[in-house]
């Protein structure tokens, strides 16, 4: 018979996976959370400190890379490092407030108004600067996913392929 506690795992997991993909959840936290509620339920098996610590950085490393993949896309897209900060605060403000695509809008909007207050670029280079972050932005969501990916495969390999 399946553990309840593995069920329960695989249903955070899964949906952990599904915030990876709307920006409104935290989804690498939630893989996090459900591994150490799972470890503490457990007894630390097959789930140790020692993994759980693996899965904190796998999840810190996925978090930090989301903010420096929108910074260099928008770099690449002609942002100055005002448009990048502006960017990069506008994704923590739109994650923030409740309007649906909140760290999109956050992050054009934020490099745009970085841009044109603080570097006093026109509209049409801080609307270029915008896009970049724009797209910075979808390419960190894809990079989340993946991150998501990667901590379910190492979970699910400790509980359902190591014995097998």
């Amino acid at each position: 018979m399946t553990d309840p506690y593995n069920i329960i795992l695989t249903i955070i997991i899964l949906l952990g996976l599904a915030g990876t993909l709307l920006p409104s959840l935290p989804g690498t936290g939630i893989i996090l959370a459900g591994a150490v509620l799972h470890a503490l339920l457990t007894e630390f098996s097959p789930l140790t400190g020692q993994y759980l610590l693996i899965l904190t950085l796998i999840c810190l490393g996925g978090f930090g890379g989301q903010y420096l993949i929108t910074a260099f896309v928008s770099k690449k897209m002609g942002a100055s490092r005002y448009g990048i900060i502006g960017a990069c605060l506008g994704m923590v403000l739109g994650f923030i407030l409740p309007i649906p695509g909140g760290i999109f809008v956050g992050a054009f909007l934020g490099a745009i108004a970085f841009e044109i207050f603080f570097d006093f670029k026109d509209l049409q280079e801080a609307m270029q600067s915008g896009v970049g972050a724009l797209v910075g932005t979808l390419l960190s969501l894809f990079f989340e996913f993946v991150v998501g990916l990667s901590m379910a495969t190492l979970i699910f390999y400790l509980l359902f392929g190591a014995t097998a």
